[in-house]
């Protein structure tokens, strides 16, 4: 297959499974592959290989992604891959552009002492730790990456573990912004004290400040997650590091944050210092049950942001939300039609303020549903009727978005 240029291996299946260095080796090794991907399955889990073997013979891959949403908590368990990724990518960092690995088994000390010339997208994604040897500080890990436009640290911290070990930029640390070019950043935890929001270059376009996994999930499925922490940040700790940030060309914002009182002038601050967001999510959580959702304000605020495209967001209390199971097949559609309705009642009245008071036209309003595992972003659309417009949940298959772990 002399035109083939692309591999992507995934195990459908739980299971753990690996594929030897063998088999690693001479697909890496077909001279005419640019991009290859692996899921699910671990990378040569039994055995690194040396440099006595396939030493020279990789193709100039520009594209590798070692993928691993299902399996995070087994791969510690295979340290060989660390080492086997290490003898990987020491060989195609003249080549490589986009690199996709999981944190627990990254070859931390090749990515911090190599140069990676064409090295434009850098994505670590899983649980951050401490044994695998991350350096302090962490921008220093990828120092030899002038030229990333996009950084996504998607990064989980276990129970015990700071947040401040996810701090890039320390206060202290002398040096000159590794990345003068990059367009998006995604962060997990962000600390207000982290100097890399004072550094941020004004080509920044997309800017992630998030929890990992979502606090959503920390809150629903808490015995799924409980190995996790989730220090999700105040609103007026959110709005201090926003306050820092000069991004004129700032289209794309994520945040997740905790009530308090500084949360209308987060609201203010986003519009004021980023007018040309086209894409905005909010997940806020309060407190307590008892205190009102104030979905009108948080609508007057955004309708100022006449770029707005899409808007998703999630407005509801912090408090977990009762489980209740499926019901049964043997109770009929029709009770099982009323569960799910009930499923989404909640929506509907958010939905409608929102609608009624945004006035970016055609806007996509995307609000988060729990499921009996997880949760959903559901679009909502605007209908012309006779009596007015009017808020409904949008059919398509598309319309729906699961919300991932990592």
């Amino acid at each position: 297959m002399p035109l083939l240029r692309s591999v992507h291996l995934k195990a459908c299946t739980l299971d753990i499974h690996g594929i030897g260095w063998d088999s690693i080796a001479a697909i890496l090794s077909a001279p005419q592959f640019r991009s290859f991907t692996l899921g699910t399955y671990l990378l040569s889990p039994r055995e690194a290989p040396s440099d006595r073997t396939c030493a020279d013979t990789l193709a100039p891959i520009t594209t590798f992604r070692f993928e691993q949403r299902d399996l995070h908590a087994s791969l510690l368990d295979y340290p060989a891959q660390q080492n086997t990724l290490a003898f990987v990518l020491l060989r195609l960092r003249h080549s490589l552009e986009s690199l996709h690995l999981p944190s627990e088994v990254a070859p931390v000390a090749v990515l911090s002492q190599t140069q990676w010339p064409r090295l434009r997208e850098l994505f670590l994604t899983g649980e951050f730790d401490r044994s695998v040897g991350y350096p302090t500080p962490l921008a220093s890990l990828f120092s030899g990456m002038s030229g990333l436009r996009i950084l996504n640290l998607t990064l989980a911290l276990r129970r015990g573990v700071s947040r401040k070990r996810l701090m890039l930029w320390p206060e202290g640390y002398e040096s000159r912004l590794p990345w003068p070019d990059l367009e998006s950043l995604t962060l997990s935890y962000p600390d207000p004290e982290d100097r890399i929001f004072v550094h941020l270059p004004p080509s920044l376009r997309h800017l992630s400040l998030r929890c990992t996994p979502h606090h959503c999930l920390h809150l629903w499925e808490q015995f799924d997650y409980r190995r996790y922490d989730s220090p999700i940040l105040y609103s007026s700790e959110m709005l201090e590091i926003l306050t820092k940030i000069s991004a004129p060309l700032l289209d794309h914002l994520q945040l997740e944050y905790l009530v308090d009182s500084a949360e209308d002038d987060l609201l203010r601050c986003i519009v004021d210092k980023f007018p040309n967001i086209g894409f905005l999510e909010i997940q806020r959580f309060q407190t307590s049950l008892h205190e009102s959702v104030p979905v009108a304000t948080v609508a007057q605020r955004l309708s100022d942001l006449t770029c707005l495209r899409t808007l998703r967001a999630h407005l509801q209390p912090a408090a977990p939300i009762p489980y209740r199971s499926t019901p049964r097949t043997i109770e009929g559609p029709a009770a099982i039609k009323r569960y799910y309705a009930e499923r989404v009642a909640a929506l509907y009245p958010v939905a409608t303020v929102l609608g009624s008071i945004l006035p970016q036209p055609g806007i996509r309003l995307w609000l988060l549903q729990r499921e009996d595992s997880g949760a959903t972003w559901r679009l909502f659309r605007k209908q012309d009727v006779a009596q007015g417009a009017q808020i409904e949940i949008d059919p398509g298959v598309a319309a729906r978005i699961k919300v991932r772990d990592f």
